[in-house]
């Protein structure tokens, strides 16, 4: 019997020939080719076309039909709705009367279940047939409109099959508990739940223990934490022995939460709007995420971190907690802040305690970046120099308005990072603050010292330090402003160890000309630093 080699070789000599008939062996011997490949690299293949495309490669013949029955990725959010589909969806959510956002494109890929045409349960049921051994289901990924009933049923064929991920995104007008069969399985590994109505909750704590043994990741979305107070207790060893990554988005009514799971890694809690209790205590977390958490006026709010090895610390579009603790985390942690909106008028004295007590638990970070919301802050509060100091801040990321108001909280800030090398600061337009843009700009190269630039010099042996270490410089949002000019003056002027300056002028604000006269000018600036360079972006 010819071996499949050896048949190989005949037909590309074959195909060597001329006419037809090296045309067509040409044919055969590529087809022959993909069809010499591994079963696990034409699934990888098959894994970046549509379902029904794949579905239709059934019918090449037994072996394809065998490889669709056994494919380990099943999404079938590529199924494309018909105009027709989503007016009916649109007709259907609007006659239960609810008021829904959903994602761009979402209705493009929402799925109806129907009892009598159920494709996602008539797959599933195909699989079954399948004789090949190791066809447990490696993923699973549907979206759809559907009742309860036919949700647990999908979930129920799903686990029949071993599936080790499993990701819906649902929309249901049914109040249900989170199926115990989810809970309970052996083989699940990646669960993520995305409820578009709120009527979806966590079972009882008594079946939640012990649970989850294998899984690694949990993302959950639109669920209900009304009157839950087990939360304190849920994500634990007992409940979540593997869970490496958690991510907790929309969830109704949440107001405290504990996690103590061993092996979390990555924490990301977000757009929970009434929570302002937040305890963390993960000896192997490398990443927590907190935004639009920590509402404003809610009092006694707590972010208590216990993480040796955090790496990195995010928290955006959220208020100050008023206490917050962060114990042992990694010296070379990376911080991003970002608060909320805050009135001029609403800023007084206690949210700057705050934040300062706030930046005294990261002094020992490696990285910052600070929003303009935060300098304002600092900047409403005198004594700012019981700053604890960054002894370990070596890249320093600043949003700030421009004006002599906010000098001295970014004095306060580089007394307190001495040892900063890259310095990046974005000016943010103060609507307050009423600037004749493309004016006369001969104010820039003028002779004379601006009060911005008295207010700078007058500060410059506290910052002595800080000059001395700095490195590379930027500046974005640059305009034709003598305040914002006279910061790159400053730090030009005595930053020793400056050896790039990189200033981004606001172009589409600025006059060709003037830009032109800008960039010549201050080239010319005199410099500390012989060998730094200037450029622009």
């Amino acid at each position: 019997m010819e071996t499949r080699s050896a048949k190989r070789r005949r037909l590309s000599l074959l195909q060597d020939g001329t006419g037809d008939h090296g045309a067509s062996s040409g044919l055969l011997t590529r087809r022959r080719q993909i069809s010499d490949l591994p079963d696990d690299v034409l699934c990888h293949i098959l894994s970046f076309l549509p379902i029904k495309s794949v579905a239709r490669t059934s019918l090449v013949s037994k072996r394809w039909a065998a490889l669709w029955r056994s494919l380990p990725d099943l999404d079938f959010t590529t199924i494309e709705s018909s105009d027709r589909v989503i007016s009916a969806i649109e007709k259907l959510i609007m006659s239960h009367g609810l008021k829904l956002e959903f994602p761009q494109g979402f209705l493009k890929f929402l799925y109806i279940v129907n009892p009598e045409q159920d494709f996602i349960r008539q797959v599933l049921k195909h699989r079954s047939r399948s004789t090949q051994p190791g066809d447990g289901l490696r993923l699973l990924r549907f979206c759809a409109f559907l009742s309860f009933t036919r949700l647990n049923n999908l979930m129920r064929d799903a686990f029949r099959h071993k599936v080790n991920a499993l990701d819906i995104e649902v929309a249901t007008k049914d109040f249900f508990n989170l199926p115990k069969r989810v809970v309970t399985s052996e083989h699940l590994q990646a669960f993520r739940f995305v409820s578009r109505f709120p009527g979806f909750r966590l079972p009882p704590l008594s079946t939640m223990k012990n649970g989850f043994r294998s899984l690694r990741k949990l993302h959950l979305s639109g669920v209900i934490l009304n009157n839950q107070p087990f939360l304190l207790d849920l994500f634990t060893e007992s409940s979540f022995p593997a869970l490496q990554k958690l991510s907790l988005s929309k969830c109704f009514g949440l107001e405290k939460i504990s996690i103590k799971c061993g092996a979390l890694e990555s924490v990301v809690v977000k757009n929970c709007s009434k929570m302002n209790f937040l305890e963390v205590r993960c000896p192997k977390l490398e990443r927590l995420r907190v935004s639009g958490c920590f509402p404003r006026g809610r009092h006694k709010s707590v972010l208590n971190i216990y993480a040796p090895r955090l790496d990195v610390l995010d928290w955006e579009g959220s208020d100050v907690p008023d206490h917050c603790c962060l114990h042992n985390s990694s010296p070379t942690v990376r911080v991003s802040l970002g608060f909320l909106n805050i009135k001029v008028e609403d800023i007084h004295e206690k949210p700057a305690r705050s934040l300062l007590r706030f930046l005294s638990g990261i002094s020992h970070a490696r990285s910052l970046r600070m929003d303009s919301l935060s300098i304002k802050i600092l900047g409403n509060m005198d004594g700012l120099e019981v700053l604890q100091p960054f002894k370990n801040l070596a890249h320093l990321e600043l949003s700030t308005f421009t004006g002599r108001v906010y000098i001295p909280p970014l004095v306060s800030l580089f007394m307190n990072a001495s040892f900063v090398e890259c310095l990046h600061i974005n000016l943010v337009p103060d609507h307050n603050t009423h600037k004749n843009l493309n004016g006369n700009s001969a104010h820039l190269w003028d002779v004379s010292v601006s009060e911005e630039e008295k207010q700078w010099e007058i500060r410059r042996k506290a910052i002595g330090s800080f000059l001395d270490h700095l490195k590379v410089g930027k500046i974005t949002g640059l305009l034709d402003c003598e305040e914002e000019v006279s910061l790159t003056k400053f730090l030009l002027r005595h930053g020793k160890s400056l050896n790039k300056m990189i200033l981004c002028l606001e172009a589409r604000k600025v006059k060709d000309s003037t830009l032109k006269q800008i960039r010549s000018r201050i080239v010319e600036f005199s410099k500390a630093a012989s060998n730094a360079k200037i450029s622009f972006c």
